[in-house]
C-alpha cells in the first residue's frame, strides 16, 4: 500500500486530509508516469477515426484492438467529468451519490468513479444499484425517491441514444471523450457527457482534500472511507496503475 501524500498532515488533534485519486493519478504524473497505460478496455464495436466511424474493412481490422488509455488521459477525462458534475450542481458532499448503470462501458465507468471521488462525491457500486433494464427516466425517478428518504442526492450515469460528436470538418481532428453514448441525469435533467466534455466553458475539477474517514465508495461488502478506498480503486478500477 502506498503511503498517502497528505494535503494537511496528521497531528495529535487532527487526522489530516487526503484523496485516493491524487495517489493514483496526480502524484504519479508529477513523478513522470504520465505515459503509463493504466486503463484498458475491449476492442470497440465500431472503430472510429477523428470521431468518424470507419467502414473500410481493412481499417476496421487494423483498429479493432483493445483500447489503452494512459494516466495523463485518465486524469484529464476524470477531472473534466468532475467539472461537469460541479456544473450540474454536484459539489462533492457526503449527501451526494453517483450511481452508474450496468450497461455503461468499462472505461466510462472507471472515469466516472474517479471523477466523482476526485471531488468528494460518494459512488455506489453495489450490484443492482442502477438497473440497465430500466429507462433513464424511470431510474432517475426511483433514485430521486430514494434520495428524498435518506436526504441523498443521487446522480445516474447511464447510456443514451446519441451519436458521437462530429466536428463537421474533415480537417478538424476530434479527440475521443471516452463517454460516447453516455449521459448523466441529476434531478430529472439529463446531459450528454460526450458533448459536455468538449465544452470549453466547463473547467476540469481540482482534486479535493478529504478527511480520511470520509465515506467515499459503497460496495456490496460495505462502505469504504477515503483512506481505505485507495486499495479498492487500485484493485478494481486501475489494477494496471
Amino acid at each position: 500500500m502506498t503511503d498517502f501524500h497528505y494535503f494537511e498532515a496528521p497531528t495529535d488533534t487532527a487526522a489530516g486530509t487526503l484523496n485516493p485519486v491524487f495517489e493514483l493519478l496526480d502524484f504519479p504524473i508529477v513523478m513522470g508516469g504520465a505515459d503509463d497505460i493504466v486503463l484498458t478496455g475491449p476492442s470497440p464495436d465500431k472503430p472510429m477515426v477523428d470521431g468518424r466511424e470507419v467502414t473500410d474493412p481493412r481499417l476496421v481490422k487494423a483498429l479493432s484492438k483493445p483500447v489503452e488509455v494512459d494516466r495523463a488521459e485518465v486524469l484529464d477525462r476524470s477531472a473534466k467529468l468532475g467539472g461537469i458534475l460541479r456544473a450540474m450542481g454536484i459539489i462533492g458532499t457526503e449527501n451526494e451519490r453517483i450511481v452508474i448503470a450496468e450497461d455503461v462501458p468499462l472505461i466510462a465507468r472507471a472515469l466516472s468513479i474517479l471523477g466523482a471521488a476526485r471531488i468528494g462525491a460518494s459512488v455506489d457500486v453495489r450490484s443492482g444499484a442502477a438497473s440497465s433494464a430500466s429507462s433513464a427516466d424511470t431510474a432517475s425517478a426511483q433514485l430521486s425517491a430514494h434520495g428524498s428518504d435518506d436526504d441523498i442526492t443521487s446522480v445516474l450515469v447511464h447510456t443514451i441514444d446519441a451519436p458521437p460528436i462530429n466536428s463537421g470538418r474533415a480537417s478538424v481532428k476530434v479527440i475521443r471523450s471516452r463517454f460516447e453514448g453516455v449521459g448523466i441525469t441529476v434531478a430529472g435533467e439529463t446531459a450528454n457527457i460526450d458533448q459536455a466534455m468538449r465544452d470549453s466553458r466547463v473547467e476540469s475539477a481540482a482534486v479535493v482534500p478529504l478527511a480520511p474517514d470520509r465515506a467515499l465508495i459503497v460496495t456490496d461488502f460495505g462502505a469504504l472511507d477515503a483512506e481505505s478506498s485507495l486499495e479498492w480503486l487500485s484493485q478494481e478500477i486501475l489494477p494496471e496503475a
